[in-house]
């Protein structure tokens, strides 16, 4: 990025529309995000709901603006795996309250209401420009195929000034499937996590092998089946690991009474119980190996967190991120948690050999400092706002 186009991001107003960031208050790793962003375009503000009180630790510019109507839904995904979400229902006077923010450029996020109203005002109010984020291919997690929505879409796409996506497959889906101009559309990373914490050193020890789970406990979140490959493992090398599992949810005490009985690794086997976004850092300093045993995941930022923090990862391919995180046999290995037999070989192999795990955490950190560090990812949204403003 030029000096030129560094000057001329500080001089914007720049303008967050999403209809909710993180979970109940916590801007949780979009709080990261928006403190790297601001360090490059100062005058930017975030709408938020006025019902909601956000812990705003880094004293981000907020917008009370927003009052939602949220309504739970089921979605399934491709592969039957059935998974609850919600649509928010922006109210009628958030359109005119939007309309009297001032704003050099509005970024917004996929196509939910309150992104669809911020694509309406943008493209109304004459020199207002409009960055449109949208993860990837929602294919992959069961998005809608219905016609009215594919169209309302396709509206949308073309009054964005710049798309940006994280990966090629968000690139196919916006041109060839909602008709993007290819010229308008950026592959680089937007969203990733890396929770507050220690920077991190990659040491030999002389410990077990830490094996981390960060995770809900659900039945499409897979610590059923990562239990299932540690009761295969040879129980003399299963004692030279250690499972924390940090989370919670409607299997918690089901499988922590499973693990207990079944695994025989007494105080190297510990349930956490659920954390604060804030609070996760330690544990993942405090780690060697990430498992993300998903069933089926959209795009996980658990791996993004333990490339964050230089962790090998055990990563599932059906999670949509494992692609983008994850070099197979250099930075960790890809699974399948249903076969939990190779699930099984893969812990022996990390257990039995620390010096190819360090070899790992480190081909990790470097991903992470590469492509999706909180600098490089706001650098990237940055660079799509200063495109915007040419066009």
């Amino acid at each position: 990025m030029t000096p030129q186009v560094r000057e001329r991001l500080r001089a914007l107003r720049v303008l967050w529309v999403s209809h909710g960031y993180g979970y109940g208050g916590d801007f949780m790793y979009f709080g990261e995000i928006f403190r790297c962003f601001r360090d490059l375009v100062p005058n930017m503000a975030v709408v938020v709901d006025d019902r909601t009180i956000f812990q705003n630790t880094y004293d981000i510019a907020l917008r009370p603006i927003l009052r939602v109507l949220r309504k739970p839904i089921k979605r399934t995904a491709p592969d039957g795996q059935v998974y609850e979400t919600e649509i928010a229902l922006p109210s009628p006077a958030f359109a005119a309250r939007l309309a009297r923010e001032k704003a050099d450029v509005i970024i917004t996020i996929e196509f939910t209401p309150a992104a669809l109203i911020a694509t309406t005002v943008a493209a109304l109010m004459p020199g207002r420009k409009l960055v449109l984020l949208v993860e990837s291919d929602p294919s992959r997690r069961g998005g809608s195929a219905n016609k009215a929505v594919r169209a309302v879409k396709r509206w949308a796409v073309r009054r964005a000034h710049v798309i940006q996506t994280n990966n090629v497959h968000g690139r196919r889906y916006l041109v060839e499937d909602l008709g993007a101009a290819p010229e308008r559309v950026r592959v680089a990373p937007y969203l990733t996590s890396r929770p507050p914490g220690p920077e991190t050193v990659i040491t030999a020890h002389d410990g077990p092998l830490r094996l981390l789970f960060a995770n809900s406990i659900n039945p499409r979140k897979g610590l059923r089946e990562l239990i299932a490959a540690l009761a295969l493992v040879d129980p003399a090398v299963r004692r030279t690991i250690t499972l924390t599992v940090v989370g919670d949810g409607p299997e918690r005490a089901e499988l922590e009474e499973w693990a207990t009985a079944t695994l025989d690794m007494g105080e190297r086997l510990r349930f956490e119980g659920r954390r604060s976004y804030a609070q996760l850092g330690p544990f993942y300093a405090q780690a060697d190996v990430l498992a993300i045993p998903s069933l089926a995941d959209y795009r996980s930022l658990a791996g993004f967190e333990g490339l964050g923090y230089g962790l090998a990862l055990l990563s599932s391919i059906h999670d949509g991120a494992t692609e983008e995180t994850l070099e197979d046999g250099i930075n960790g290995f890809a699974i399948d948690p249903q076969d939990t037999a190779t699930l099984a070989r893969r812990i022996e192999t990390l257990a039995r050999d620390p010096d190819r795990v360090r070899a790992m955490r480190r081909a990790a950190l470097d991903r992470y400092r590469d492509r999706f560090s909180l600098e490089a990812i706001a650098a990237n949204l940055a660079e799509s706002v200063a495109l915007a403003v040419e066009r």
